[in-house]
């Protein structure tokens, strides 16, 4: 388990510039993840755990809606962790999440849906934040660590 969360932090070596969809280079990864990412800006985020990211490049527009699969575990500033919730994250931030498609049954219909299992900001409020104080904060609830990359 904790070689596949340290392949998150490696994954995330990847990710320097803002880009739509991108892949995860090969690795060892927790089972269920393919290795898909999408970085964009935060249009919204609900009490459902949706977050609603856009990535604009001259007149094209690509959307993307996911679903934090828990909280995502972030850090205090007396130290502790908390959980962190879609409504959390701040409207305007530049995030990359890592993400994996999954099909699940709804009204006796199939529905797929995009469950976030990490998130790394870039930018927060208007400030980039610097590439070495970037965090990978992962989705999958308590007793998963926060990677630096």
């Amino acid at each position: 388990m904790r070689t596949g969360l340290l392949s998150l932090a490696l994954l995330a070596l990847s990710v320097r510039v803002p880009a739509q969809y991108g892949t995860a280079p090969s690795g060892y990864y927790p089972t269920s993840y393919g290795g898909s990412i999408f970085t964009g800006k935060v249009v919204s985020g609900d009490a459902n755990q949706n977050l609603t990211l856009t990535y604009t490049k001259g007149s094209k527009t690509e959307t993307f809606v996911g679903r934090l699969v828990k909280g995502c575990n972030v850090p205090t500033t007396d130290g502790s962790k908390r959980l962190m919730n879609a409504t959390d994250v701040s409207v305007g931030s530049l995030v990359t999440v890592f993400f994996q498609t999954v099909s699940r049954k709804e009204n006796g219909k199939k529905v797929k849906e995009n469950q976030i299992i990490a998130i790394s900001f870039s930018e927060v409020d208007g400030k980039k934040i610097p590439e070495d104080k970037w965090l990978i904060y992962n989705c999958r609830g308590p007793g998963y660590e926060v990677f630096r990359f």
